[in-house]
């Protein structure tokens, strides 16, 4: 038996349970996850491209409404769901993982009475991916890599539960002076939950760069995103030192050779 990339323990506690004091207003699009629910256009189109970049989906179905039928996803991180909901709404088989169990049964109630294609399941990545190696598609973590204490043994997790040629997809805060003024600015405007972000724990595309390449997974886009609070609204944008989305493309080690 393969040995786990890292212990069971790749948690920041304290953080989880802070995140989980707001659970009952996850689904509130006006309450305290406000933005989290006005980043999914932007994490939805930047999955969409990036499939479609790598020609897991046809340009031409890109506005269909069942455009990711037949893609396996896993959300990793996802919480109660949000973004999870939102892939399989477009007919993606969609396992979401998560290590919070209370964020997993507020995910959980939340589909109840709905027709999708969705497992939760209560699990580190790590663990996770020794049983699911080479399973997925797309493997996303949006809004996660930053609450994590062991980034490198958390990436590497992510990356080994992806398929040869299947992609990776990463939403982050960028380590940058800018991010921690904005980040400070977030708090005083209840943007995000207070002290739920650990400026020292954001990372850069190029660190992440790094380690996603340890597992055969080459970088081919990084998009700066920006938030403008007074609208409630994320968009594309050339700076990257805010926010960033990465996509990346696990190649075939076979076809290498």
């Amino acid at each position: 038996m393969e040995k786990p990339i890292s212990t069971a323990t790749n948690v920041d506690v304290d953080n989880v349970k802070l995140l989980e004091t707001s659970a009952a207003e996850w689904w509130d699009p006006s309450g305290i996850q406000t933005a989290i629910h006005s980043l999914n256009p932007c994490r939805i189109a930047l999955i969409i491209d990036g499939l479609i970049s790598t020609g897991k989906i046809k340009a031409e179905d890109r506005n269909k409404p069942d455009v990711l039928k037949g893609i396996d996803i896993l959300d990793v991180g996802c919480g109660a769901g949000i973004l999870t909901e939102a892939l399989a709404r477009l007919k993606a088989n969609v396992v979401g993982l998560d290590p919070s169990e209370e964020l997993v049964k507020i995910a959980r109630d939340h589909m109840k009475g709905q027709s999708l294609n969705i497992e939760y399941i209560t699990e580190f990545i790590e663990d996770y991916s020794i049983k699911n190696p080479e399973k997925y598609d797309a493997v996303v973590a949006s809004e996660v890599v930053e609450h994590v204490p062991d980034q490198k043994s958390f990436l590497l997790g992510m990356a080994k539960c992806v398929k040869p040629n299947g992609s990776l997809f990463i939403t982050t805060p960028n380590r940058t002076m800018f991010s921690y003024v904005g980040t400070k600015i977030a708090y005083m405007l209840k943007v995000i939950v207070k002290d739920s972000h650990t400026w020292s724990h954001f990372i850069t595309p190029s660190e992440v760069a790094v380690i996603l390449k340890e597992q055969n997974c080459n970088t081919i886009l990084v998009r700066g995103l920006w938030f403008t609070p007074f609208f409630n609204t994320f968009c594309f944008a050339p700076y990257q030192g805010m926010q960033y989305a990465l996509h990346a493309v696990k190649y075939d080690n076979q076809k290498q050779k």
